[in-house]
This record gives C-alpha cells, structure tokens and sequence, in this order.
C-alpha cells in the first residue's frame, strides 16, 4: 500500500512537471516576436473597408486593419501599415463592409496560430535572384487578410517568392446601429454608410478598373467563385525542352492566392542534399489550379537563358482539371509544357493515364533573354 501511494504521488509530480512545461513552452512561442507587415486583399471589382477590428495576439497585442479601400487582387497584399517585430496573431475580430453588396460584416474566429508560428521560425528556401543561383533562406514577411463577398475571408502567409494559405473563415451578416452611425465624426467610417459613397468607390475613383467595371455590370456576384479557386487537384508539371535544354526555376502563381517558386533540373541537382522534394519542380501533391506559371531554362545549344510564361484561360482550365479527374478526384497528373523548336512557343495538356486535355486557350509567351549561364 506505501509503494502505491508512493507511485501515484511521483506520478502527480510528473504530471505537474509535464503540463507546467507545456504552458512554459506555449508562454515562450506566445513571447516569441517576428518581423511582419499586415495587409488586407479583395477581388478585382470586389473592393472592401475595413470598419474596424484587426489581428490579435494571445498577450493581448493588436494589429489594426484599418486602413483605406482595398481593392488590387485575390491574395495580393494591400494598404499594409503596421511592419515590424510583433507576436504572432491567434485571433481575428474586424467589422468590414463588401461595397459591391452594401454589405457589413463580422468575422471573429481563432486562427492557426502553431501553422503560422512554424512557418515563421523554419522560413524557406527559394532560388536567388540574378547571377546567384545559389538557394537563399528566406522569412515569411506578410500577413495578407481577405475579404471577398459573401463574408468569405481567406489569410495567407506571404514572404519573397512565397505564398500559403492559412486558412478560410466565414464572416457573418451584421447591421450596425443607426445611433453608432449618427455618432461617426465626418470622414472615412461614416462615408463607408453612404450609398453614394459606396457607389463612387466602384464607379468614380478608380478603384476598380473602367473595363472591369462595364465586365461585371448586369451580372450577378460570383459568389462561391473564391471557394471553387480553393479545390485542389493532385499534380505536378513537366517541361520538354528543344536541343537538350534544362529547367532552372519553375514559378506556380494559383488562383488561390497562393504562390511559391520551385527548383528544377539545374538547381535541384546542384542543391540537391538543401532542397527539400516539397520545393522540386517536379513534385507531386495536391495543388489549387494555377493561373500563371513560368518557366526559367537554359538552352542547350547556346546556352542563354529562356523564359517562357503560360497564362491560363480561366473558363478553360477548371473545366480540364474537372474533366480529367472525373474518374478519380486523386488522380495523378501532370501538366505537359511543350517549347517548339523554333523556341517561339509552347503546347500545353493535362495528362492523367491514357486521358488528356488540351488547353488551347493559353497565353504563351517565350522569350530568349539577353543573359548566358
């Protein structure tokens, strides 16, 4: 009986030890403090406010979004204003408003604070710029909050050549007090309720391109769009060069607003014992579809370097990787990019077993730089 008590009482202790080391080590990554700048992103046509709210962290620091009109692209960061070495965020609570839906609405939601937290301390790799082909370790630098209708908000984490998804969250409808209103000193909060405000934002103040807006008027909003851009598809790319050529760098840009630079032949086999196979060109896994890739090779007959940028047709792509998964969602594919001979140009398909789809509406551009490896 004396043994048992003792047992339970040293297994108490450990218990103790255990979970006060485990708040310890949650203290110590709460503390822990990295250089970033805060940034908000809408659609193009789809241009957003934020009312008021912003980032939280768990000791209680705050990052403010508010800070102008934003509008640009899907995942491309705008109108950031608060950079420098701050806790990483574990909540997210704004108050925004969708100007195409004369809309407000509230997103209060926890976030991934330990995906973002690694990501932070690890960084990455990716190819340098110029004549230094050597792989450069890089930080994280951004993070990107967005907005799109519906209430639909997506966070990524941004760095040089770098872009990841965190998560998507779900914001709600909300009708903000007519008294709260009233009380608004003139100026930016209280313009955000005016219907002719919201109107010119669109219209008049060059926030949103004149082509983009004759494209969307009659049309209804695309809602659900962003979320379809989420869907991700299980592939990889592969280039076939004339004159025994070799791919240097591959460069994804996805619907999703997520992007990331890649090693190919030259480089992954140069670097091979530093690249990771989930930084190789060539890798398998499940991606969004990509609406832009280029390609970064060298020549093998006289050696200057080439590249070469696809740019997607939108209503063409979704339905080819739809098309050729049908049989099986993870299906194995792979995108074929074929440069001519003459070097002008490129075929592009998706191939998956003995099925393959051809994506005649590509914008294909190649081009011979003026730079020799």
């Amino acid at each position: 009986m004396k043994k048992l008590v003792q047992y339970l009482l040293s297994l108490l202790f450990f218990i103790q030890i255990s979970c006060q080391e485990k708040k310890d080590l949650q203290k110590t990554k709460a503390m822990t403090k990295y250089e970033w700048l805060d940034a908000t992103s809408a659609p193009l046509g789809y241009p957003v406010d934020v009312y008021r709210g912003g980032l939280e962290s768990a000791n209680g620091e705050f990052t403010s979004l508010y800070s102008g009109t934003t509008g640009g692209s899907w995942g491309e960061a705008n109108r950031g204003m608060n950079n420098g070495e701050k806790n990483v965020p574990n909540h997210l609570h704004v108050i925004w408003v969708s100007y195409a839906e004369k809309i407000f609405y509230e997103i209060d939601t926890d976030l991934d604070n330990g995906k973002m937290t690694d990501l932070f301390k690890n960084g990455y790799y990716t190819p340098s710029n110029g004549d230094n082909p050597n792989p450069r370790k890089e930080n994280y630098d951004k993070i990107i909050v967005g907005f799109a209708p519906g209430g639909l908000v997506v966070l990524w984490l941004s760095g040089p050549g770098r872009q990841v998804e965190i998560g998507r969250y779900q914001s709600k409808k909300i009708v903000i007090p007519q008294s709260e209103i009233d009380a608004l000193s003139p100026g930016p909060q209280k313009n955000m309720f005016d219907p002719e405000y919201q109107r010119k934002i669109i219209h008049e103040f060059g926030i949103v391109p004149a082509e983009v807006v004759k494209a969307n008027e009659g049309k209804p909003i695309p809602y659900g769009l962003w979320d379809s851009y989420r869907e991700e598809y299980n592939w990889n790319v592969q280039v076939e060069l004339p004159d025994n050529g070799k791919t240097k760098e591959v460069t994804y840009f996805h619907y999703n607003g997520e992007m990331e630079i890649t090693f190919c032949e030259i480089l992954a086999e140069k670097y091979n014992r530093i690249i990771s196979n989930q930084l190789k060109w060539n890798t398998l896994k499940k991606r969004a579809v990509a609406n832009d890739i280029k390609i970064l090779w060298i020549d093998g007959a006289d050696g200057y370097r080439y590249v070469s940028n696809i740019e997607f047709d939108e209503k063409e792509i979704f339905p080819a990787f739809k098309e050729i998964s049908s049989d099986d969602p993870n299906a194995k594919i792979e995108l074929q990019i074929t440069v001519n001979i003459p070097k002008t140009s490129a075929s592009v398909k998706l191939v998956s077993g003995e099925k393959q789809v051809w994506l005649k509406n590509s914008k294909i551009m190649v081009r011979k730089t003026k730079y020799k490896d």
